[in-house]
């Protein structure tokens, strides 16, 4: 799809300016206060909301069913993404018997879950759900130049940072570059003999951090496709790191599977780009470009999300930006 002609769609947040005022000396909280702040908890305000839904349960068959509240209680609904139906059925369906295999610790599922990737030894793996057979989707991973790798310094995981393509063919990630990056040692109080743990954790004024290049792997094929950018810097629009859980942060993937949309922050978070690339040949389109002279941030660290969002049907961006801005943002052509 030509990545030009995007329309921009912005959200300003602003803020007001609020007087000051003498402020008066604390009341004492009554058990009649706690009473009243009671009635708003969880527990008593859930049964006055409904059309809220459970995660989803998978079918062999491609189908999921899910459960959703209603004023009089609850009802189950099946949905069939193939035929575009959705109806309320009677109960929920019976297990399946268990697969023969299960997906190994630490890996993520495809949206179709007959896949799971995982990391070993510091390459990204597949596992086949229905027959169990694991294999390699790279080879030249190595223990500090290795794949989709879950480690900011601060925070770390062996599960490792990726996305699936919503046909469950290809997976965005990036092979992550901690050459040159100091390591932290930490050693553990406890009875007996101390253990010391070491990884790699770059510290501010280290001239050398993560590093993420990023890629494009075809499941099918183990083909390779590696952006055609500069490696980014290990950031993201919500903090220093590039996951939440095992979630790639700042990546959409087109509903069509043919293109990755993405943003690339700067070390300081005053600068952040709006990229698409082409899962087929690495291409790369920068769509907009923002600067700020504090630090740029978009979403919530507490949920994991961030707020930008792509609309390739209409070729529109959502974005988010805090007013005043110090420069336009402007949109290639």
């Amino acid at each position: 799809m030509p990545l030009h002609r995007w329309r921009l769609t912005v959200l300003i947040l602003s803020c007001a300016a609020v007087p000051l005022v003498a402020q008066e000396p604390a009341r004492r909280l009554t058990a009649e206060d706690y009473a009243r702040a009671e009635r708003f908890l969880a527990p008593n305000v859930a049964p006055l909301v409904s059309g809220t839904a459970s995660s989803p349960t998978w079918l062999a068959d491609g189908r999921f069913w899910y459960r959703r509240t209603t004023p009089a209680g609850s009802e189950i609904v099946m949905v069939d993404p193939a035929n575009a139906m959705r109806t309320v059925i009677d109960k929920a369906p019976e297990a399946p018997a268990p697969a023969a295999t299960s997906a190994p610790p630490d890996s993520v599922l495809s949206p179709d879950r007959r896949s799971a990737a995982f990391i070993r030894d510091f390459n990204l793996w597949v596992r086949d759900i229905p027959t169990g057979t694991d294999r390699p989707l790279t080879t030249d991973g190595t223990r500090d130049f290795g794949y989709a790798t879950n480690n900011a310094g601060w925070i770390k995981s062996d599960a490792p940072v990726l996305l699936w393509s919503p046909d469950s063919k290809k997976i965005a990630t990036f092979q992550h570059d901690s050459r040159g990056v100091g390591e932290m040692y930490l050693v553990s109080t406890n009875v007996g003999t101390p253990r010391l743990e070491a990884w790699k954790y770059p510290l501010p004024q280290d001239k050398e951090i993560f590093r993420i290049h990023r890629v494009v792997i075809d499941v099918d094929s183990g083909t390779i496709v590696r952006l055609q950018i500069p490696p980014d810097q290990h950031r993201s629009t919500i903090n220093d790191h590039v996951a939440d859980g095992s979630t790639f942060l700042d990546v959409e993937w087109y509903r069509d599977s043919s293109h990755v949309a993405f943003v690339s922050s700067s070390r300081d978070h005053k600068e952040a780009v709006f990229r698409i690339g082409s899962a087929s040949s690495g291409e790369v389109r920068t769509v907009l470009r923002e600067r700020v002279e504090t630090q740029f941030q978009s979403g919530l660290a507490a949920i994991g999300r961030v707020n930008w969002r792509v609309l390739p049907a209409s070729r529109e961006v959502l974005w988010w930006i805090q007013a005043p801005v110090t420069r336009a943002i402007g949109a290639s052509r």
